[in-house]
């Protein structure tokens, strides 16, 4: 072989090297596209147990009504029933007023057993009504037991009103707190502890008076 015919060999053998070369270069390039644009299946399968949500379903009206009863402890005369009905206007989700009107007794039995009656009868009635304004805070739920839940706030009142018994008139200042909670969209239960301060001189002395008073309401809205 001549030393032409060997370069051209040569020549010729270079080039078929440098073709299959580019040739698979492309292909492995091709396949590598195909894998990476390719539809991918999700690595973790998620398995949730989806919870059924029962939004709810409280009554949008502004007005409540109730009865409530409870104990009144009138200061030197003793712890009798007292009840009465409240009438309550929500101005807003966090401020309502109220009204109310309540019915309880007074008695100088203790007095009497001293040889001292201070009334005509050991026990006389006592009547009083009152204008409240009331302020929502920390909302949120009542418990009883792991299942039962229901929506339920505190709140504050403050209000003035009067006080009869005896045959006198006396001015009455409220202060006091409670929680409200809701049975369903429609019926409150509300659980409330207030003072009543007024001023008294069936002792001879003017002075003002603490009268503590604990109540249950069962209300509903409308």
């Amino acid at each position: 072989m001549d030393r032409r015919t060997y370069m051209a060999v040569v020549l010729l053998a270079a080039g078929l090297a440098a073709g299959c070369s580019s040739t698979g270069h492309r292909d492995e390039t091709a396949d590598d596209e195909i894998v990476v644009g390719g539809p991918r299946d999700p690595v973790i399968e998620p398995e949730l147990d989806r919870r059924d949500i029962r939004r709810a379903a409280i009554d949008t009206e502004d007005w409540e009504a109730g009865g409530y009863v409870g104990a009144l402890s009138v200061q030197d005369f003793g712890t009798e029933p007292v009840y009465g009905l409240r009438a309550a206007y929500h101005v807003s989700e966090d401020v309502f007023l109220e009204g109310e009107y309540a019915r309880s007794s007074i008695s100088d039995s203790s007095y009497r057993n001293l040889g001292a009656p201070l009334f005509g009868d050991e026990s006389e009635d006592l009547t009083a009504y009152s204008l409240s304004v009331g302020y929502n805070l920390l909302p949120g739920e009542v418990f009883v037991g792991s299942r039962w839940a229901r929506a339920s706030v505190m709140y504050l009142s403050f209000g003035a009103g009067n006080t009869k018994y005896i045959g006198e008139d006396n001015t009455t200042y409220l202060a006091g707190f409670g929680l409200r909670s809701l049975f369903n969209d429609w019926l409150s239960l509300r659980l409330e502890a207030r003072d009543r301060i007024w001023q008294s001189d069936l002792l001879g002395n003017n002075e003002w008076t603490n009268n503590f008073e604990v109540t249950i309401t069962l209300g509903a809205f409308f």
